[in-house]
């Protein structure tokens, strides 16, 4: 009886063994594949000049703000205190308004950029499912979520050309 116990038990375990080395296991680097495929590029260029529109704006209006504050204080002997005073509240108020503004324009930027991104991802995971199913691929696992594995296991470059191959049109639209 003993033997038979010892048998099974070591045919339990080989059969486990064997179903565990038999899946398909996968890594791909997706923030490679965000930054580097053709649409991820655009994407990237898109939000970039935006930003660096809004880093002008705000520097323009820095300069004028700027200017009005040196006015405004070779003015400080001519105008009487309370006159000066009104004058130094209304700078504060449109430093305080034009700091809105901007701050609105920038979270208009962000979240815009947040939302065609999740859309681009969106497209990439079903690429990625689509990829799989037809290399017999059980799991792909995230290069920043594993330690080290083998470089034949890296399937990026593979994911990127299918991507360019497969979203060609992706639209950005501003809100």
């Amino acid at each position: 009886m003993k033997k038979y116990k010892n048998f099974f038990l070591i045919f339990i375990l080989v059969n486990v063994t064997t179903y565990s080395y038999s899946q398909n296991i996968v890594y791909a680097n997706l923030d490679y594949i965000l930054q580097n495929s053709i649409v991820g590029k655009k994407i990237i260029n898109h939000f970039e000049k935006l930003n660096q529109k809004l880093s002008n704006e705000i520097n323009n209006d820095k300069k004028i703000i700027l200017e009005k504050e040196k006015s405004l204080i070779s003015k400080k002997n001519i105008l009487d205190e309370e006159e000066f005073t009104i004058e130094v509240q209304n700078l504060r108020n449109e430093l305080n308004s034009i700091n809105n503004v901007n701050k609105e324009k920038l979270i208009k930027i962000n979240s815009n950029k947040d939302r065609v991104s999740k859309s681009f991802m969106n497209q990439i995971n079903t690429i990625l499912k689509e990829f799989a199913e037809t290399n017999n691929i059980d799991i792909i696992i995230s290069s920043k979520q594993m330690l080290i594995g083998k470089s034949n296991l890296d399937v990026t470059d593979d994911l990127i050309k299918i991507v360019d191959k497969k979203i060609k049109k992706f639209e950005i639209k501003n809100d």
